[in-house]
């Protein structure tokens, strides 16, 4: 009976895991055009042009840790060796 609980547990969590995934996944390509009128609800006092401004460098930081984390040479892994006690050169 406890072996069916956690198998039922562990489906559930795994399937929100993936929907969650999904959903953030389509959720980056959004363009300005469709944020703007949220851009505008949370920054009143900026301008149309201020705000594709900082979309585009909220769109440039975003490509950029993407590519980051995609490589498998990020920070993370880095440090992990660094605490592990192995040199990293």
């Amino acid at each position: 009976m406890k072996k069916k609980l956690w198998i039922g547990i562990g489906a559930v969590v795994l399937t929100l895991g993936i929907g969650t995934a999904v959903y953030a996944a389509d959720a980056g390509d959004a363009t300005f055009q469709q944020m703007l009128p949220f851009m505008k609800k949370m920054h009143p006092s900026l301008s149309d042009q201020q705000l594709n401004d900082m979309h585009k460098s909220c769109g440039q930081h975003n490509s950029s840790t993407d590519t980051m984390m995609k490589s498998g040479s990020g920070m993370m892994k880095n440090a992990g060796s660094m605490m592990n006690g192995n040199s990293m050169m």
